[in-house]
């Protein structure tokens, strides 16, 4: 499945593309790319994110040929993240087929695609650096600007709440916008080959259970919140990856999450935290559990 992931700019499109994808999928997909293109009235940029992505049936990949090369003068760049060497073999052949500038990112260069679609042109040459003492005065002399966008993913539990109200409070401090993001992550199984195991219908059924169930608990903690500024969503994808990807899209200067939690965060939030702490650009702060 194709599903779009909030981006502030807006020449800037992302999307996170999971499973294997259908004819259908792509028709959604090219009539989505045909209205945002009319919307904006010139060439846009694409970030397609890959995660647990399996290829593509034999018509939905003549699909994507047949859209690389009728969207050469509607797409500026695009930006492939995945993980595995056939996908940025894929990418490579789509470039002879488009007229856009197309490039493969492996997905712990995430932030890389990004500035790359940010970029107008290739950055200019850097000037001489300065000492460490003169960047060291500057830092001292001024003080750090203040914090635009928090980010807080939540399990739900007691420490992610306890990360939720400390953001309030800082966002209240700053006058900063509030996002609470929860991460779902699919059920099937994958076997040794890694290909799916054909998906049956009692485990579809579980993922859109799952789905429906996290959507119940975000709109009642939402209505605990009561604040219509703090924006809540609900998103497909493994924890580290959805967190990331979405601070980069939404320019997030501030992730604040728990660790150590009980009913499961040490599963979504424990190893996660570590791998936020050494990926994200922004800064972020952790809650430990007080158990």
């Amino acid at each position: 499945m194709i599903k779009p992931i909030p981006v502030v700019e807006k020449d800037i499109f992302a999307f996170r593309i999971t499973g294997r994808l259908t004819d259908e999928d792509y028709r959604q997909f090219n009539a989505e790319l045909e209205r945002i293109v009319k919307e904006q009235g010139g060439p846009v940029s694409l970030l397609l994110e890959l995660e647990g992505f399996q290829g593509w049936d034999p018509k939905a990949l003549w699909a994507e040929f047949r859209f690389a090369a009728g969207h050469g003068k509607d797409i500026r760049r695009i930006a492939v993240v995945g993980e595995h060497r056939w996908q940025k073999w894929m990418t490579a052949l789509g470039n002879a087929f488009s007229e856009s500038e197309i490039r493969y990112f492996d997905r712990d260069a995430l932030q890389a695609a990004w500035d790359w679609l940010r970029s107008p042109e290739e950055a200019p040459a850097q000037a001489e650096e300065e000492n460490l003492e003169e960047k060291m005065a500057k830092i001292l002399a001024s003080p750090p600007p203040a914090y635009r966008h928090i980010l807080v993913p939540t399990d739900f539990s007691l420490t992610s709440y306890r990360a939720l109200a400390r953001a309030c409070e800082l966002a209240r401090q700053y006058g900063a916008r509030l996002s609470v993001i929860h991460a779902v992550e699919s059920v099937l199984y994958y076997d040794e080959f890694y290909d799916p195991l054909v998906p049956t219908f009692p485990q579809v059924e579980a993922d859109e259970a799952i789905f429906e169930a996290a959507e119940q608990r975000m709109t009642r903690l939402a209505e605990q919140l009561n604040d219509p500024a703090i924006h809540t969503e609900v998103m497909w994808g493994t924890p580290k990856q959805v967190i990331l990807s979405y601070a980069e899209a939404q320019q997030v200067d501030l992730i604040m999450m728990g660790t150590h939690g009980h009913h499961g965060l040490a599963r979504l939030l424990g190893s996660t935290a570590n791998g936020i702490m050494h990926n994200a650009r922004c800064d972020v702060f952790t809650i430990r559990s007080e158990a």
